[in-house]
């Protein structure tokens, strides 16, 4: 695997192999989800930094869909 956000997958890998490639990005995902719910109200986040977390939170959903 490249890095915790990229999937390396093509037609000619096995299920299994498919499912140890998305197993880092799956929790990449849970825990950057985590972190969401975690957010305390007074600890107010700018909009870039909002904007980062729905990108990764989007790119990884997508590499996982790819993936699968």
């Amino acid at each position: 695997m490249n890095s915790i956000l990229d999937i390396n997958s093509h037609n000619t890998m096995t299920a299994e192999e498919i499912l140890d490639e998305i197993r880092f990005p799956i929790q990449n995902l849970e825990q950057t989800l985590s972190a969401l719910t975690k957010l305390s109200i007074q600890h107010e986040i700018t909009s870039e930094e909002l904007k980062a977390l729905l990108n990764t939170l989007h790119h990884q959903v997508v590499q996982i869909a790819k993936a699968i």
